[in-house]
């Protein structure tokens, strides 16, 4: 008969360790899926007064506030390098928000030995190229049969690129971007 009592007592510490272990987890999940709560900061009313809490810790409570902008800024102020992203495309190898990091010079067109290469019938085998010419980056249209657009005009002549302009070659338009 004592072994019976020892199982029973048994039976119930487990049951409830894991009703212990599920309510942990449960919290654990809660804290991690709730958006962060805000502390409750009253105002007196008047301007220049701070609250009781806002003496107290307003200090601290800002901190991370000016961290993050701080941050924000250092990378606002490094400049990025030259780049193309992909805004449309109907090429079978590109998707919107395709992103091709520039070099000194770039060739693109229809065939392999391009260094971008668009699967589209509009863009011919070799169709234009981006050099780089002083300390800018040049977009020339390399004889191609339907035209390099640059901003939504066909170019004859070579183009000094500038944030935020577009180039459509065949189906696909790209944003510049530096």
């Amino acid at each position: 008969m004592e072994l019976s009592l020892i199982l029973t007592i048994g039976k119930y510490l487990f049951v409830a360790l894991l009703y212990l272990f599920i309510v942990a987890a449960f919290r654990i999940l809660i804290v991690h899926i709730a958006p962060p709560r805000r502390l409750g900061v009253r105002h007196s009313g008047q301007p220049g007064q701070r609250s009781a809490l806002e003496r107290g810790f307003g200090q601290s409570l800002q901190e991370p506030i000016q961290l993050k902008r701080k941050a924000q800024e250092v990378v606002a102020e490094q400049p990025r390098p030259p780049r193309l992203l992909v805004i449309e495309t109907s090429a079978t190898n590109l998707s919107v928000g395709t992103i091709f990091p520039l070099s000194k010079s770039i060739s693109i067109g229809r065939k392999s030995h391009n260094d971008l290469c668009l699967q589209d019938r509009y863009v011919s085998a070799t169709h234009a190229l981006i050099v780089q010419q002083d300390n800018s980056l040049v977009l020339r249209d390399y004889h191609s049969t339907n035209g390099t657009l640059h901003n939504g005009r066909r170019i004859q002549d070579d183009v000094v690129l500038s944030n935020g302009d577009e180039i459509t070659i065949g189906t696909t338009t790209f944003r510049y971007q530096h």
